[in-house]
């Protein structure tokens, strides 16, 4: 798997991750399809390429997501802890799953909502 180096990255659909790039301070990493179990170990194994580095600010696209499986949750949860995390246009399974999270995972109608929200800004 490629780590995320600031530069938009190859899609790794089979992984759930369509890209990965640096938006000033913050990281967005873009989500498609279904993000099952082995799809959320892909993603749950390139956020934590990206928790390496200094910056501790990820946005989520989630517009492209297709199904959510209970796992994504967890890993939300995890990564509240760990970075300050917005997801951005959550897809309609997205925000379902989202409902039994509560209000703890930041949530953003649009990406450049969320990039102004963290911070980065939208340019």
């Amino acid at each position: 798997m490629h780590e995320c180096d600031g530069s938009p990255s190859a899609p790794d659909t089979a992984l759930g991750v369509l890209s990965c790039s640096r938006r000033g301070n913050a990281w967005v990493i873009t989500l498609g399809g279904d993000l099952g179990p082995d799809a959320v170990a892909g993603v749950s194994q390139r956020l934590d390429d990206v928790l390496e580095g200094e910056s501790r600010a990820i946005v989520m696209d989630t517009k492209s997501v297709t199904s959510a499986d209970p796992a994504m949750l967890a890993l939300l949860r995890r990564l509240q802890g760990e970075a300050s995390l917005y997801v951005a246009a959550p897809s309609a399974p997205v925000r379902e799953l989202l409902k039994t999270a509560g209000p703890s995972v930041r949530t953003a109608t649009s990406l450049g909502e969320a990039l102004d929200a963290i911070g980065a800004g939208s340019a």
